[in-house]
This record gives structure tokens, C-alpha cells and sequence, in this order.
């Protein structure tokens, strides 16, 4: 439990916090602003996309089996929201992004979760954390735990942090940083798929 906290402090701080200059464009919620401001002067640092594509190993949380990065095959889009047990706007977000999942099935577009503070079954008391979240909110998607070596952990800055991903895990919008409703996740995943058309 202590690792668990520890590997996330670095960014639980930030937790729902949105950056001045956010890589898509959406207006943050108010509630939810809970980052430093960042002055004009100051240089935003650059987020690196990871390649999703890689080192994508981990456990389905609720079935328990492997999955890798095939999971991103079947759809055409994936909505990858990786968030923490302990972040409140996370936890916030999970009926919208649990919305947004059946608004956007039709498409051939998928959402799944990744837990940031879950890395493997030894944590125990965060797992049940997470499974009992996961039933009271009624969230039907899959929830993934992976390894905290993997691209999609590192450089996180915030949670929750959303990224849309092509049906190989290749980045295609994002970072998304902070949470967001179903229909501004929606408007994104639109213009995502436009994009695919070209």
C-alpha cells in the first residue's frame, strides 16, 4: 500500500488538475481546477505521448485474465482513462465516461480504464478498492491493472489523464488532462474519427 502511494504521489497532487495550455482543447471545469496557475512567463513543459503500442501487458480487473495491446484491435478508437482510486475527480467522472461508453459503442469506439495506483494482484487492499468502486458506480466497461514500467504510466503529470488511441494503441488525440463530461469526451472522439477518414 505504501509502494502504491509513492509511485503516485508524484502526480496525486495534481489530481484532476488542468494545465493553463491543455493539449485539447475543451474548457476545464472550475470545480475541478485544483493545479498551480501557471504564469504567462512560465514555459509549459512538454508532455511526451508514450507509445501505447509497447510493453502493453496487464490483467482485465474484473476478469483477471492477460490482455495486451490486441485489445485495441476490435475498435476503431479506444478512450483510455487512467485514473487512481484516490482521485476524487476520478472517481467523479466514471458515470460519464460509464455514459459515454454506450453513446459511442455504435461507432466501433471502446472505453477502458487503467488504474494508476494498482500495478499487481499484491495490492491487495487497492484492488478491492478498486473492484468495489468500480460495482457502485456500475461501470461496465473494462478496467485494466498494468505494470508502472509501462509507456501508459510514465509521465502522467495529473489523473485522470485520457488518451484516444487508433485499434494499434497509436496516440491519436491527447493528452487529455483532467476529467470531462460524456459529451465533451464525445465531441473529441468525433473529431478523432474524422481524422481517420483523411
Amino acid at each position: 500500500m505504501v509502494l502504491a502511494f509513492l509511485s503516485c504521489a508524484a502526480f496525486s497532487a495534481f489530481c484532476g488538475g488542468k494545465k493553463d495550455k491543455p493539449s485539447v482543447k475543451t474548457e476545464p471545469k472550475v470545480e475541478e481546477t485544483v493545479a498551480p496557475v501557471i504564469q504567462e512567463e512560465e514555459k509549459v513543459p512538454e508532455v511526451q505521448v508514450p507509445d501505447l503500442t509497447l510493453n502493453f501487458k496487464g490483467l482485465d480487473l474484473s476478469t483477471g485474465m492477460d490482455v495486451d495491446q490486441k485489445e485495441f484491435a476490435p475498435a476503431k478508437l479506444t478512450l483510455v482513462n487512467i485514473w487512481g482510486t484516490f482521485c476524487q475527480p476520478c472517481l467523479v467522472e466514471l458515470p460519464d465516461l460509464e455514459k459515454l461508453s454506450k453513446k459511442v459503442m455504435w461507432q466501433r469506439v471502446q472505453v477502458v480504464g487503467i488504474l494508476c495506483d494498482v500495478f499487481d494482484t499484491s495490492f491487495k487492499g487497492e484492488l478491492d478498492l478498486a473492484k468495489k468502486i468500480i460495482r457502485e458506480k456500475n461501470v461496465s466497461y473494462r478496467n485494466f491493472i498494468i505494470a508502472k514500467n509501462t509507456p501508459w504510466l510514465r509521465n502522467i503529470q495529473a489523473v485522470p489523464t485520457s488518451y484516444i488511441v487508433d485499434s494499434k494503441g497509436k496516440v491519436v488525440a491527447g493528452p487529455i488532462i483532467g476529467s470531462r463530461s460524456a459529451d465533451e469526451y464525445k465531441a473529441l472522439i468525433d473529431e478523432a474519427l474524422e481524422k481517420l477518414k483523411k
